[in-house]
C-alpha cells in the first residue's frame, strides 16, 4: 500500500514559529513532526510515500533527504494551498493503479503502533475504506463523524459543539476517492476539503468504517497550546515520568520530570528547569533561572535570573536577566531571533 503525507500548510495559528520553517518540521521531543511520521510509515512497511509540500518545500525537501530513511519518496507539490481536498487531487498521478491508499496529515502526533491497528482493523473488515477517529471533549475545531449501522453517513465539517468522535487526519481510502475529488467545490473557507470526497463516497454507499485507537495518542498541533501539549504527550508515551539527558549539567541544576535536555546544552548555576520543559541543541541558560512548561527550540538564549512558564521560545530568540515571560492560560511565543529587554514582564 501506498501512503500520501500532506505537508504543504502554512501553519498560520503556529506564527511566528513558522516564518522560518514549515510546521511539519517542528520538533517534538527533539524530533520533527513529519519525521515522527515517515518513521510510523515504514515500521509497518509502507515505503511508498508522496508528500504533498508548497510552502517552505526546498526545506521540506532537504530536511526529508537528511533523515536517511529507506524510503521511496515522490515529491507532490500542491500549486496553491487550497485545502485537504485539492492536496489529494494533486496526488493523481502518484496513486494511479493502486486500489487502495494511507492519506495521513502531516501535522498529527502519530505512532507506529496506530498506523499497525489501523491496517489491521482493514484487513480485518470488508469495507471499502477506514477513517481513524478520535474522542475529543470538544468537537467544534474538527470534522465530526456521524455514523449509521456502524459505517460512515456524513462527516459534519465544524459545526457541532460538545463531546465526540472527530476525524484524526489518518485514512485507508479506495481509488474512487480520487474520482471524488474532482466533483468537490470550495467550502465556505475556500478551500476543498476531503471530508466532503468522504461524504460523496458514503452517499454514493461505498462501505467506510469507522476505527478508534485504545490509546490515547493524538493531537492536531495547531496551535502553541497543542505543540506544547504535543511535546508532553508523546514524551510521557515514549520515555514515561522522567528525565532525559544529553548534555552534561551542573550538579547545582534541578531537573524536574518529565523533561528533555539535548545535546550542547550550557546552563548556570541554581538553575530550576521542569516539569514539562523540552530543550533542543544549543540551548543556554545563565544561572538562578526558572522554567516549567515551555519549549526551548534551537539556539535560543536565556540568561540569569529569569522566569519562563508556558512558553515556545523560538529558535536563537534571547531573553535578557531577570525577564519575566509567563503564557498564563495559553501558550506564549517568543519569536525566532528576537531579543526580549533585561527586566522586562511579558504575560
Amino acid at each position: 500500500m501506498r501512503a500520501v503525507v500532506f505537508a504543504a500548510g502554512l501553519g498560520k495559528r503556529l506564527r511566528p514559529l513558522t516564518n522560518n520553517r514549515p510546521k511539519h518540521l517542528l520538533p517534538v521531543c527533539g524530533k520533527p513532526i513529519l519525521r515522527r511520521i515517515l518513521e510510523s510509515l515504514s515500521l509497518n512497511g509502507i515505503y511508498e510515500v508522496g508528500i504533498v509540500i508548497h510552502y517552505m518545500s526546498d526545506l521540506v525537501i532537504r530536511d526529508v533527504e537528511d533523515y536517511g530513511l529507506h524510503m521511496k519518496i515522490e515529491w507532490i507539490r500542491q500549486e496553491a494551498p487550497l485545502g485537504t481536498g485539492d492536496a489529494l487531487r494533486a496526488c493523481i498521478n502518484f496513486l494511479e493503479g493502486e486500489d487502495y491508499f494511507m492519506v495521513v496529515y502531516g501535522d498529527i502526533t502519530l505512532s507506529s503502533y496506530v498506523i499497525e491497528d489501523l491496517l489491521r482493523f482493514f484487513e480485518e473488515n470488508e469495507c471499502d475504506g477506514v477513517i481513524e477517529g478520535v474522542y475529543v471533549e470538544e468537537t467544534s475545531r474538527f470534522g465530526r463523524i456521524i455514523l449509521r449501522d456502524g459505517r460512515l453517513e456524513k462527516i459534519e465539517e465544524k459545526s457541532f459543539t460538545g463531546p465526540g468522535i472527530v476525524n484524526s487526519g489518518l485514512y485507508i481510502l479506495p481509488a474512487q476517492a480520487i474520482e471524488a475529488s474532482r466533483e468537490i467545490e470550495p467550502s465556505r473557507r475556500g478551500e476543498y476539503e476531503l471530508t466532503d470526497i468522504l461524504n460523496i463516497l458514503a452517499s454514493r454507499g461505498y462501505k467506510i468504517l469507522l476505527h478508534t485507537s485504545e490509546k490515547d495518542w493524538w493531537i492536531d498541533i495547531g496551535s502553541p497550546r497543542d505543540y506544547l501539549k504535543a511535546n508532553i504527550k508523546k514524551f510521557l508515551e515514549e520515555y514515561g515520568e522522567k528525565v532525559v539527558c544529553r548534555s552534561k549539567v551542573d550538579e547545582t541544576v534541578i531537573v524536574k520530570p518529565p523533561s528533555m535536555i539535548l545535546q550542547e546544552f550550557e546552563v548556570g548555576r541554581e538553575t530550576v528547569i521542569g516539569p514539562n520543559v523540552f530543550i533542543m541543541n544549543n540551548v543556554k541558560i545563565g544561572s538562578n533561572a526558572r522554567l516549567e512548561d515551555s519549549v526551548l527550540l534551537e539556539g535560543c538564549c536565556i540568561e540569569s535570573g529569569c522566569m519562563i512558564r508556558r512558553a515556545i521560545v523560538g529558535e536563537f530568540a534571547q531573553i535578557g536577566k531577570n525577564a519575566d515571560v509567563d503564557g498564563g492560560e495559553d501558550v506564549l511565543i517568543i519569536p525566532p531571533r528576537s531579543h526580549v529587554e533585561e527586566k522586562s514582564t511579558i504575560k
